[in-house]
């Protein structure tokens, strides 16, 4: 999930963002270029600051007063709008910010840059609870070491109306059958959309031939009403009835059934035979932290069973999948699936993982040229 560029994960982040009620909260909006952070009084241990999205879990109106109670700490909330702009404010923030959320795509660049520290798992008190699928990535590592542990996971795949859409939902093909033209929405990120593609055709969903995906995403725009980016225009969309299906984020698709935004829409969200495409956020500590016994305090408490229990069972706050498999066992079946958090399908996913520059501007450029119908 590219946090830079308005991928699933942003579209996720950029709703309304949550109330914060509680006490010892401090919100900062800062930009790279006003940055004026400083690291905390001789890193007391009084205050942890968080660079995260807004509305994204970390900044729950609960979360600040628990973690008090736990800690005795207050927590300082830093907002960012992408992974990449994150990178160059922990960077440039020289350990004013202690912890942040990189995405798995794009912790390498902060592993390389020095930005992030190795963490010691002897003192990650769910180090062993987390899906080895995850926590072994080679992403997160360098020298054997481990600089992010996972938190939450997701899939971009299909939703469909079963009352409107009643065969071969278990495939990517509905997206591109003829009887649903003009019924279709999809979420408009090249990143998204070619790998999806690539993986409907067969194709190496991390480099794929792009002369058979631009001729399959040509007939897949022909097919689709709606490119959207906001959960708002895809629940309105739904709602009036104009779409049977498309492409969409686990935890969106989750929130929209469980809310029932769409109104009398039977929504279904599927990892489909094909397979998905997945991302990975995980909890990295900044390698010049004054506060490192609290920046682990807090990774520990982010991926405890408490609190991503809490955080699951509550529909409208749109938790993604758990990456702490105890946490998964634990959960109500119609939660499981509201949050797609079934570990089969782990092995069906295809991972957004680091690409070269060249290849991600080919992608960028082929989707513009689709849409413009040249």
């Amino acid at each position: 999930m590219n946090h830079s560029r308005g991928s699933n994960g942003q579209w996720r982040r950029s709703r309304a963002a949550l109330s914060i009620a509680s006490a010892g909260v401090v919100v900062i909006a800062v930009s790279l270029g006003g940055c004026s952070l400083s690291p905390t009084a001789a890193g007391d241990g009084d205050t942890l600051t968080i660079a995260t999205y807004k509305g994204y879990g970390a900044d729950l109106p609960w979360v600040a007063a628990d973690f008090k109670k736990e800690t005795g700490a207050n927590l300082k909330y830093v907002y960012i709008d992408s992974v990449a702009s994150s990178l160059q404010l922990v960077q440039k923030s020289n350990g004013a910010i202690d912890v942040s959320v990189p995405n798995i795509q794009f912790i390498g660049k902060g592993i390389e840059e020095g930005i992030f520290q190795p963490l010691d798992t002897s003192k990650l008190t769910n180090y062993s609870a987390i899906y080895p699928a995850f926590s072994e990535r080679p992403e997160l590592r360098k020298g054997g070491e481990l600089y992010g542990i996972p938190w939450t996971w997701g899939s971009s795949g299909l939703f469909y109306d079963s009352s409107k859409v009643s065969s071969g939902t278990d495939s990517l093909g509905v997206l591109w059958d003829p009887k649903y033209k003009g019924k279709i929405a999809l979420y408009d990120d090249p990143t998204v959309l070619i790998p999806l593609t690539a993986l409907y055709l067969g194709e190496d969903p991390q480099n794929p031939d792009m002369s058979k995906v631009t001729p399959a995403l040509q007939r897949l725009k022909g097919n689709a009403k709606l490119l959207y980016s906001s959960t708002d225009e895809l629940a309105k969309a739904l709602a009036s009835g104009s779409i049977v299906a498309g492409t969409g984020d686990s935890a969106n698709m989750g929130s929209l059934i469980a809310s029932k935004a769409t109104g009398t829409m039977n929504l279904k969200y599927e990892v489909p035979k094909e397979g998905a495409i997945a991302w990975i956020d995980n909890w990295a500590i900044s390698a010049k932290t004054k506060n490192l016994d609290l920046a682990y305090k807090w990774l520990n408490y982010m991926t405890s069973e408490k609190y991503l229990l809490r955080w699951a069972n509550a529909p409208a706050d749109a938790s993604p999948a758990p990456a702490n498999k105890d946490v998964v066992d634990s959960l109500p079946a119609a939660t499981l699936t509201r949050l797609q958090a079934n570990p089969d399908k782990i092995s069906s996913l295809a991972l957004q993982l680091p690409q070269p520059a060249a290849r991600i501007q080919s992608w960028v450029d082929a989707w513009t040229q689709v849409k413009a119908g040249s």
